[in-house]
């Protein structure tokens, strides 16, 4: 079973390391590798059934249907023609991109902000005449620094919310982690804005005018998934601070905006399915290296959560190998059986499990949203490569800033 699993793991990240030589991108890839665990009999067709987080998909499919809706609408076009009017020049549409991306993030999650954004800079970037690899890689940045923030940033920071004890979980993550979280977004921005300063030159100017007249914005439509939205994003923080499963908030908006607008069968056909098979494929993966041992072997090398330095390197490396949602909900136990875990390793686990998205493309499900959002309009993804070429410079100062921070002015 291990030598089967080691198998499995090594053809899913050759395949997914070489996409730009197989042109094979990492949904396909990730699925492939999880119906291989089954056909291999790392487990069985009823533990790869049992293995998918119904509420996690569930909850990807209600913000991908909010997403489709606005870029239905127009919302998303007209959007990138107000950010273009209003910030012009190309280093402040990245820097507004990477500063709104990450704060937004927090309202309505990484994966969301993702989704939603992702059709915005294809359009913005092609209205200005630049390439729009600067301002996707702005945008997964943006939403894995800044969704540090509050629980309700990304899936990993909910369930730790949820599952530690923290008492008031969302006055102590935005007291803790709003500050390292800024000064990291800021940072990013020099780094980024320096290595792609040439892609972001405009040697003729800017000569663009907004014209009405192209804009086809369905403001019924747009305006509904606008209102809906901000009903869920409200039941998000009511149902989390009852510690109700946020999922019905977003399943009844969703559903509710299905039901009301006529473009219901645009709305599905142009959601974001690739990244719902990306998911099954990774919890059915993850399930089979679970199952393996090959994560219990590699916790006798792994050095105990005893200190936020350890916790942070462990949950940057292990969210490689199993993203950090699934990395996160085996790590919460193991901490918890510990014990004496105090506040302070309870952030430093939701800092490292959340920047660990800046390691690789496959540290945080963000990345692979925004890859397949893009290309699937015919727009660039992220090379394996490439991805931490421009994300480790991000990284390695993000993590610090943020230990700093943990270590010395919160203990």
């Amino acid at each position: 079973m291990l030598v089967s699993a080691l198998i499995v793991m090594m053809i899913t990240y050759g395949l997914i390391i070489s996409r730009g030589i197989t042109k094979i991108p990492p949904w396909a890839s990730m699925f492939f590798g999880g119906i291989l665990m089954v056909i291999l009999g790392v487990i069985s067709p009823e533990e790869a059934l049992q293995s998918i987080n119904l509420d996690v998909i569930l909850f990807l499919i209600t913000l991908f249907t909010f997403a489709s809706a606005l870029e239905v609408s127009g919302f998303l076009k007209f959007l990138a023609y107000e950010i273009i009017e209003k910030y012009k020049e190309p280093k402040k549409v990245l820097f507004y991109i990477l500063l709104y991306s990450g704060l937004l993030s927090n309202l309505v999650t990484n994966d969301g902000i993702s989704a939603s954004w992702t059709p915005v800079i294809l359009e913005l970037s092609r209205m200005i005449g630049v390439s729009e690899v600067p301002f996707l890689y702005a945008l997964a940045v943006g939403v894995t620094v800044g969704s540090v923030i509050m629980p309700t940033g990304n899936p990993q920071n909910l369930l730790i919310a949820l599952e530690s004890g923290i008492r008031n979980p969302f006055i102590v993550f935005t007291i803790y982690l709003t500050l390292p979280s800024i000064i990291s977004l800021v940072i990013a921005y020099f780094i980024l804005f320096r290595l792609f300063r040439k892609s972001l030159s405009l040697p003729n100017g800017l000569n663009m005018k907004k014209e009405e007249g192209k804009i086809d914005f369905d403001r019924r439509l747009g305006y509904l998934t606008l209102a809906l939205l901000a009903v869920t994003v409200i039941l998000f923080f009511s149902l989390s601070f009852f510690k109700i499963d946020i999922l019905l908030g977003s399943l009844v908006t969703s559903s509710l905006l299905l039901l009301i607008t006529e473009n219901r069968r645009d709305i599905v056909r142009r959601m974001d399915w690739p990244t719902i098979l990306f998911f099954i494929g990774l919890f059915i993966f993850t399930e089979g290296v679970l199952k393996s041992g090959i994560i219990q072997y590699l916790a006798n090398f792994l050095p105990p959560p005893d200190n936020v330095a350890s916790i942070m390197i462990v949950s940057i490396l292990l969210s490689q190998v199993l993203s950090n949602v699934p990395l996160v909900a085996i790590y919460i136990p193991i901490m918890i059986s510990h014990g004496n875990i105090t506040v302070v390793d309870w952030l430093a686990l939701a800092a490292g499990s959340t920047i660990a998205g800046n390691f690789t493309i496959l540290g945080a499900a963000s990345n692979v949203i925004i890859s397949e959002a893009s290309e699937s309009r015919g727009g660039k993804g992220f090379n394996f490569v490439e991805f931490m070429k421009y994300t480790i410079p991000i990284l390695i100062p993000n993590a610090i800033i943020t230990y700093l921070f943990l270590i010395l002015f919160i203990r």
